[in-house]
């Protein structure tokens, strides 16, 4: 269930997120950002597993006993009870996995409306929904 004024946590997120400064893997990544905006919008947190590079982040999937970026969303939606819904119906706060070669072979992002916003290495970006490949319903 959505927090009382989550709205208002969540843009705070995403005004944050344009001030954050240099990409971190762990503090401020595709992770964090998505972590960040699901603790604003729901009042809990979700993931509390601490990295500072691929390679440890690389080492929390294989503890989870998942084998990449998306089998531990997948596995943490489950355990969360966010429920996969279809691409054209997330709507603002919903959480999106975008296929992307770099790093851990995808990519987290948040829906900010009919696109989503993703925080990369190369700095944020916003993309049409469409071209990402999963949804989960944030409440």
């Amino acid at each position: 269930m959505r927090v009382e004024n989550w709205e208002s946590k969540f843009q705070e997120v995403l005004t944050n997120l344009l001030y954050k400064g240099e990409f971190k893997h762990g503090k401020n990544d595709c992770v964090s950002f998505v972590i960040e905006s699901i603790e604003a919008i729901t009042g809990k947190k979700v993931f509390n597993k601490k990295y500072k590079n691929l390679k440890e982040a690389r080492k929390i999937i294989k503890n989870y006993k998942q084998t990449s970026l998306l089998t531990i969303a997948l596995q943490i939606a489950k355990d969360n009870n966010f429920k996969e819904i279809d691409i054209s119906r997330t709507q603002r706060g919903d959480v999106l996995y975008y296929v992307d070669k770099r790093d851990l072979d995808g990519t987290l992002g948040v829906c900010i409306g009919e696109k989503v916003m993703f925080n990369w290495q190369d700095g944020i970006t916003i993309i049409e929904k469409e071209k990402c490949i999963k949804g989960w319903r944030i409440e």
